[in-house]
C-alpha cells in the first residue's frame, strides 16, 4: 500500500504544482518592448537634459552620446561574412564606468587596470549574435557604415584608440526586461568607454 501511495501523492503534487505555476503565469504582466523603450526614452531626455544638456541624440537607436576624445587610432573595420551575414569583429581594450540612472555606479574598470574582449556583431539594429556585450556597447564601437554596409554606428570611423566616449542608452540595447546584479530590469544605462587599444 505504502509503495502505491508514494507515486500517487507525487502524482497529485506535481498537478497541483503546474496549476499553481500556470495561474501565476497568467497574472504575470506581459513585457511591451514598444511601451518600454517609450518609457526609456522619456526618462533619458529628462536625465540628459538635466546632466548632459550637449550630448547628441541618435535617433535610430535612442542612445545619447558625447565624444569626450576623439582618439588617435587608424584601425580598420571591415567586414566579415558568418554563415550568410555580414558583420564586423573588434578586439578593443577598455576602461570604463557603468552607471544607472540614479548615479550609482553598478561596474567599473579597477584603477590601473583594463578590459579586453571581443567583439563579433551582425550589421544594422539588431542584437550581437556572438558577444558578451549589450548591443549598445556595438552602436558605440560601430562605424556608421562600412562600403556600402550600414552598421548604424554613432561615430563615422568607428571607435579608435584613445577614444572617449559617453554614451546613454535604452533598455532595449542594454539588458532588456532582465535583471542583472545591481542592475535592474528595464534600465536605460548610462557608460563612458575609454579604449585603451584596438585590434
Amino acid at each position: 500500500m505504502k509503495k502505491l501511495l508514494s507515486p500517487l501523492f507525487l502524482g497529485i503534487t506535481a498537478i497541483a504544482f503546474i496549476i499553481i505555476s500556470c495561474a501565476k503565469s497568467d497574472d504575470a504582466p506581459i513585457y511591451d518592448a514598444a511601451a518600454q523603450f517609450k518609457t526609456d526614452s522619456v526618462a533619458l531626455k529628462n536625465y540628459v537634459s538635466q546632466k548632459y544638456p550637449d550630448a547628441q541624440y541618435n535617433s535610430e537607436t535612442g542612445i545619447w552620446y558625447k565624444i569626450l576624445a576623439e582618439g588617435t587610432g587608424n584601425y580598420q573595420y571591415k567586414i566579415v561574412d558568418t554563415l550568410n551575414a555580414k558583420a564586423f569583429k573588434v578586439n578593443p581594450t577598455v576602461k570604463y564606468t557603468g552607471r544607472l540612472l540614479n548615479g550609482s555606479i553598478f561596474d567599473q574598470t579597477e584603477t590601473d587596470k583594463t578590459a579586453s574582449f571581443e567583439l563579433l556583431t551582425n550589421t544594422g539594429y539588431n542584437y550581437p549574435f556572438e558577444s558578451t556585450l549589450i548591443p549598445a556597447w556595438t552602436f558605440a564601437f560601430a562605424p556608421k557604415k562600412i562600403g556600402d554596409v550600414d552598421l548604424g554606428g554613432l561615430t563615422e570611423k568607428g571607435l579608435q584608440k584613445g577614444a572617449k566616449i559617453h554614451i546613454m542608452a535604452p533598455s532595449k540595447f542594454c539588458y532588456g526586461n532582465r535583471a542583472v546584479g545591481p542592475i535592474p530590469a528595464n534600465s536605460p544605462l548610462d557608460f563612458v568607454i575609454e579604449v585603451v587599444d584596438i585590434k
